[in-house]
């Protein structure tokens, strides 16, 4: 059985947009291959349907010494990017 993916309305996320996904305008020549310069779909082959995108979070809600400790405790429990 394949391995669909959908968005959180149901819609359907196909792996790569290619010609043809949209009518009236071709993909390739204004946005390029994924993974590859101009890297406007993505700095990998599969983004961003491979790789889930990174929520950070805003700095500085509270004093420097405050979010200097925060980030480590975040550090010491795993947390990256």
């Amino acid at each position: 059985m394949e391995n669909r993916r959908t968005t959180e309305s149901g819609l359907p996320i196909e792996p790569v947009y290619g010609p043809g996904d949209q009518e009236g305008w071709d993909p390739a020549e204004r946005l390029g291959e994924p993974g590859r310069y101009p890297f406007t779909r993505g700095v990998y082959p599969s983004m961003y349907t491979g790789r889930p995108w990174t929520m950070r979070q805003y700095a500085g809600f509270g004093t420097a010494t405050e979010s200097n400790a925060r980030y480590k405790q975040l550090i010491a429990n795993g947390t990256m990017g």
